[in-house]
């Protein structure tokens, strides 16, 4: 985790890469359309750029514990072992909460991040020729997703920068990149329908369903958990064990 995030936050050339795929696919679809997109000035520092700092920080954390753990068990210090089991039980705990508020209350989730996206639509979006990172990423992730919005096209209706908006003199009801076929001429974004546009399927939906049913990133989750607590039976073990054999440990 540290080094992931301390490889995205310090080599821009590392996380361009990782998003090239999406840029690549925009580029297509716009000149489909088209239309021409500067994609040169993207960069995706500006906008993952605070998620890096926080897998830093965890990265840190988790280094920390982990030698905790290791320094406890090779050189038996009990009270080493005593800390390092309640941090690693806090988190397990921890996380196992948030999974299940995850899987059985998303409103927890919903409620909290719903808002932040839209904040982006409505402050940051400029249209499908925009070039600043919120709106190629926008862009690229409803071309990709066959999706409009977080939850639907009315999440652009009255969006500061976009000049498609009603309010800023434009005709679009959607965003281009709402439409199912780019190719097509405008007509698929003013007179949008839900025969040729995606306007009432939300990305956030897509992204949900996408992580939730992903046999990788459940099996992930279920790996870390199922370490945890591997971690926390052998440290009760090691702590166990070294008392019966030297009572004063």
């Amino acid at each position: 985790m540290f080094a992931v995030g301390l490889t995205v936050h310090l080599n821009a050339e590392f996380s361009q890469k990782a998003f090239s795929s999406l840029v690549d696919k925009l580029n297509e679809a716009a000149k489909e359309a088209g239309k021409s997109v500067d994609t040169s000035d993207f960069n995706i520092a500006e906008v993952v750029g605070s998620i890096t700092i926080v897998l830093i920080v965890l990265g840190l954390v988790i280094a920390i514990v982990a030698f905790l753990g290791i320094t406890g068990a090779t050189c038996c210090v009990k009270h080493v072992l005593i800390v390092y089991l309640v941090i690693t039980l806090v988190l397990f705990l921890a996380q196992l909460i948030m999974l299940l508020i995850f899987v059985i209350d998303r409103s927890v989730y919903d409620d909290a991040v719903k808002p932040a996206l839209k904040d982006t639509i409505q402050e940051e979006f400029t249209g499908f020729e925009g070039n600043d990172a919120p709106s190629l990423i926008w862009n690229a992730l409803m071309i990709e997703l066959e999706c409009c919005g977080v939850d639907n096209y009315l999440d652009f209706k009255g969006a500061k920068k976009w000049k498609g908006d009603p309010t800023n003199g434009g005709s679009y009801q959607t965003p281009r990149a709402c439409c199912k076929d780019i190719s097509n001429d405008d007509s698929c974004a003013t007179l949008a329908t839900d025969t040729n546009n995606n306007k009432n399927t939300g990305c956030y939906e897509k992204l949900y369903d996408y992580v939730v049913s992903d046999a990788v990133v459940i099996g992930a989750a279920a790996g870390v958990l199922g370490f945890q607590l591997l971690l926390l039976i052998l440290t009760i073990v090691i702590l166990k064990t070294a008392a019966a054999v030297e009572p004063d440990f």
